[in-house]
């Protein structure tokens, strides 16, 4: 191996360590105990690895901060019922272990860089939480590459970021399911934007739950929208002007959902005797709302204890019992779908 193509990456395999631990290790950082300081040391030897000191400075700083980057804006994170319980479940973990918490969000949906900018030029945090982020966004192998360590809430395969993910679908799968079991045939999705992983993993699962109950696929029952109250509203009308019958809604998210319901209400179309409808999330809003709606439970509050303990688990050289968590999700069947409610 070459001399200037050795990189921490490198160091972290030798030694059997994560990248952060390296970058700790060797900026003298006294959470990493002498064992494996020497370990590190003996790996970047043997390799002749020259730590880049910019990043060696970088996070020589012990600030016993976080960073939760949401590539959003703050008026959407802030108003977003699943934002919000992820934080609840993130600060509870932080407070527990005397962790501050810095919060990133951008200034347009244009602007997704500018999130991840906020946090590399500030040089003020341990590690980061990112939030799922579309496909298409390369931002996320800078934060990797940083040498930062990372934890990752959604799907996305590294060897270098941790992970925590829900079985999107699996939940759209028993939602989608639920819908067919109570005789709909004509199911339509408002699904997510399809360049996000958890908006096709759910597709997926409608997809699958529709071809096990005999069911074609028709394209034109699927309506691609945002995740907003205003998005499922619109969706619902855009079928109406194209004409699509349909006898079920599963939306994407309750908040989709939510509005879905209210425009079938201006439009007198009776749910659940006419049509059944199904979200996603499980929201305080939803068991509000009339009728009360039926959905797919994410414990979003624990997605974000278990990933801020991953993290402070790395930051504080212990033992991270699984690289990728996949939790749960459960259908909660309400009014909105005509079943017998739990």
């Amino acid at each position: 191996m070459g001399k200037g193509k050795v990189t921490i990456k490198d160091v972290a395999k030798v030694a059997g360590v994560s990248t952060g631990t390296v970058s700790y290790a060797l900026a003298g950082d006294p959470r990493i105990n002498e064992k494996t300081r020497k370990l590190v040391e003996e790996a970047a030897h043997k390799l002749n690895y020259i730590p880049n000191e910019v990043g060696r400075s970088l996070r020589s700083r012990k600030t016993e901060t976080i960073a939760f980057v949401i590539p959003n804006t703050s008026s959407h994170v802030f108003s977003h019922p699943y934002f919000l319980k992820l934080l609840e479940g993130i600060t509870e973990v932080l407070e527990e272990y005397s962790y501050n918490l810095q919060i990133s969000t951008t200034p347009s949906e244009k602007e997704e860089a500018k999130a991840y900018d906020k946090i590399l030029r500030s040089n003020r945090v341990d590690g980061i939480i990112l939030s799922s982020a579309s496909l298409k966004d390369r931002n996320i192998l800078r934060m990797v590459e940083s040498g930062f360590p990372v934890v990752y809430l959604g799907k996305w395969h590294h060897e270098e970021v941790l992970t925590v993910e829900r079985d999107d679908f699996r939940g759209a799968y028993e939602a989608a399911s639920h819908l067919a079991g109570l005789g709909r045939r004509r199911i339509v999705h408002i699904s997510g934007p399809l360049d996000h992983q958890e908006s096709v993993d759910r597709l997926e699962g409608y997809k699958q739950a529709l071809s096990d109950h005999q069911i074609l696929y028709d394209a034109s029952l699927v309506v691609e929208k945002d995740f907003s109250r205003e998005a499922g509203a619109a969706a619902v009308e855009e079928l109406r002007a194209a004409n699509v019958r349909y006898d079920g809604i599963f939306a994407g998210n309750d908040l989709m959902a939510i509005g879905a319901l209210k425009q079938l209400k201006r439009m007198n179309i009776a749910v659940p005797e006419e049509v059944s409808v199904v979200g996603f999330d499980d929201i305080d809003m939803a068991d509000a709302v009339t009728p009360e709606l039926t959905t797919v439970h994410q414990p979003m509050r624990e997605i974000g204890r278990m990933a801020a303990e991953k993290l402070l688990a790395v930051l504080q050289d212990r033992e991270v019992p699984e690289k990728r968590s996949i939790v749960s999700t459960r259908l909660i069947i309400r009014e909105s779908c005509g079943g017998q409610p739990q």
